[in-house]
């Protein structure tokens, strides 16, 4: 006789985590404090760069980003993902085998310091932009064959990665074609990104991808492009987000990714988010 998989059990959102996505740009060049972070009550945090402006392959950075890592420890936070880059350099989808080949070396680099500085969750895109129409097919079957091979190394190295859904013509826009590029590998994860939802909304997709979700990015938007604004300043169902991800039994953490991100001010948010959904939950 089949069995039934078994639904997740429900969390309660009162148990997760608060944590945000910082820029080492931004780091590096002295736009935060990491002590405020923690004073906020901020518990995690995701390393996350343009290669164009922050070469993490380059050795001098690389010993400086070593050195956040542990400073964030020893102030009693945690580094919950490495966002790894994006860009024609790191497309996964591109049809030439030689350049996503290359693609996937840069990856694989980047995952080997994941590993060396314990972080668990590597975040990427499962492709760069625009996507022609006529190429989606082919750029969709490229990504499928190459994560799979990302998968494989991630997991020598005791790393999960999480797929990104992404905004506009790039892959993974939608729960569907997320759902197809989870079947190229078990192994794969999903980051939610509900800033970059535009054709369904959020909890939809949500309730779509169910416990293949690992991590998210919680931001707010218009619906019509990304804006990462604070939640509750766009349209964004937030207590339906909420509940759908306590649903399909997510542990958190509630990883915000906002522009300029202060610390104090995403604590309080997600004391105000959380609020609305209790009260929610009291008067359906």
């Amino acid at each position: 006789m089949e069995q039934k998989e078994k639904s997740p059990k429900r969390t309660d959102p009162a148990d997760w985590e608060i944590g945000t996505s910082l820029s080492l740009e931004a780091w590096k060049n002295a736009r935060f404090d990491i002590e405020d972070v923690g004073r906020a009550g901020i518990r995690y945090i995701e390393l996350a760069w343009r290669n164009d402006t922050f070469d993490m392959l380059d050795p001098y950075n690389e010993e400086l980003c070593a050195s956040w890592v542990r400073r964030t420890r020893d102030l009693g936070m945690d580094v919950w993902t490495m966002h790894l880059p994006y860009g024609p350099m790191w497309d996964v989808s591109l049809t030439d085998s030689l350049q996503s080949g290359e693609a996937v070396q840069r990856h694989l680099a980047l995952l080997q310091l994941a590993n060396r500085w314990n972080i668990r969750t590597a975040v990427i895109h499962p492709s760069w932009e625009p996507i022609p129409a006529e190429e989606r097919s082919a750029r969709l079957d490229a990504c499928k064959r190459n994560l799979p091979v990302l998968a494989d190394a991630a997991e020598r190295l005791g790393v999960r990665l999480a797929v990104e859904c992404l905004p506009r013509t790039c892959l993974g826009n939608t729960s569907l074609e997320m759902s197809s590029i989870m079947e190229s590998d078990e192994r794969l994860g999903v980051c939610c990104d509900v800033n970059h939802l535009l054709q369904e909304r959020s909890e939809q997709f949500i309730r779509e991808l169910g416990s293949r979700i690992i991590t998210v990015h919680m931001s707010d938007y218009d619906g019509l492009d990304e804006k990462h604004w604070m939640p509750g300043k766009g349209i964004v169902h937030w207590n339906e987000v909420i509940g759908a991800l306590a649903s399909h039994g997510y542990q958190g953490p509630f990883m915000f990714e906002v522009r300029e991100p202060v610390p104090s001010e995403l604590t309080a948010c997600w004391g105000r988010l959380l609020a609305d959904y209790r009260h929610s939950l009291h008067h359906d």
